[in-house]
């Protein structure tokens, strides 16, 4: 069978991560799978180079134009579904198959994320078949996809086994800290915590992991504070392999992320056996057992989070409690458990006796 993802962002994030682990798992598997994504961004050259080879084109424009670009792709490659995450890509995706006259779409949900039906989605399933694709089993059963909609699945977040690997700490204390394009803002948090952890722990060094399009600001923040040479930033040339290299170095994970972002960053910290330090919420009670593989906390003040982390890295043998049951912890969320979720919405895709007119 053939699938294409679709990813029209310019900035590497957790749905494009989520798409990339999602092809790896479905090629295992003996699918031909396409990566459309916009031409000349971060998106374009980290699936480059970890080997991929996307079709960079131009997503910008009016929905129509897109369509066509994207629906060359598909007649070129017999795709037979297309999975896409925002509203605009569902459109764009819609009108590909029509000018294809082949496909159907398959729109992913991101977790704990409500099904958000505007204008542009409402007119994309009345010119194609769409279904949905789910994170959680409570995701779907609070959802409402349209009665014409095709069936819905669940793909469970998943982390690959071979990603699975024994921390490897350099000299002194590190907190990977994971932010997202939607909670920049909480980075300069971290900055400021960091920054009065720093007097009494003269080792203590903080990795920024995120978008790295605004660095600048960053190294200003940084240098107000006093801490430049205490910050690594987001690396704009950053891969799987550096990322989780990144991670595996670290004391903590400390997530600041939303949404596909802070699924992964807690999943990847799994995989690592770094406990995890994030705010209490839906997804991260659901990922997370407080005092087991992490610490979920009630704020996010500087003040408050310095104390906490000043607490924790006092006490060793504590760390090695949490980052114990970290590694454990990652063979719940298995990789094969969302790519079959993957399969199971394409086969129905493919299949057009379930379309519905």
């Amino acid at each position: 069978m053939r699938v294409c993802f679709y990813h029209a962002e310019r900035e590497w994030s957790g749905r494009a991560r989520a798409f990339a682990d999602a092809a790896n798992a479905m090629r295992a598997r003996s699918y031909e799978v396409t990566f459309v994504c916009e031409r000349g961004t971060a998106v374009e050259r980290r699936l480059e180079a970890e080997g991929h080879n996307p079709i960079g084109i131009r997503t910008g424009g009016h929905w129509l134009g897109a369509g066509w670009r994207i629906g060359r792709a598909l007649r070129r490659n017999f795709v037979e579904a297309v999975f896409v995450h925002s509203e605009r890509e569902q459109l764009q995706a819609a009108a590909a198959v029509r000018f294809a006259a082949r496909g159907a779409i398959v729109r992913r949900m991101p977790p704990f994320g409500s099904l958000a039906l505007g204008g542009d989605a409402r007119f994309a399933a009345r010119i194609s078949a769409t279904g949905f694709l789910f994170a959680f089993d409570a995701d779907l059963r609070a959802a409402r996809p349209p009665a014409r909609a095709l069936e819905p699945y669940v793909a469970p977040p998943g982390i690959a086994a071979s990603a699975a690997a024994p921390a490897a700490h350099e000299s002194g204390r590190r907190i990977a800290c994971f932010f997202s394009e939607q909670t920049r803002g909480s980075a300069s948090v971290a900055l400021r915590t960091l920054a009065l952890l720093a007097a009494r722990h003269p080792d203590i060094r903080l990795m920024l992991l995120g978008p790295g399009d605004r660095n600048e600001t960053f190294k200003l923040q940084c240098a107000a504070l006093g801490i430049v040479d205490r910050v690594d930033l987001p690396r704009g040339d950053a891969t799987e392999e550096s990322d989780r290299a990144a991670i595996a170095s670290a004391d903590f994970g400390w997530v600041l992320a939303a949404g596909d972002d802070a699924m992964f960053a807690m999943l990847d910290c799994f995989a690592a056996g770094v406990p995890v330090v994030t705010e209490r919420n839906p997804l991260s009670g659901r990922l997370v057992r407080d005092g087991e593989t992490g610490v979920l906390t009630s704020t996010l003040d500087a003040a408050a989070m310095a104390a906490e982390y000043a607490a924790l890295l006092a006490d060793d043998s504590r760390r090695a409690r949490l980052a114990q049951g970290a590694r454990e912890a990652a063979a719940a969320w298995p990789i094969d458990a969302m790519a079959e979720g993957f399969v199971r919405a394409t086969t129905t895709a493919r299949d057009r006796t379930q379309w519905r007119s």
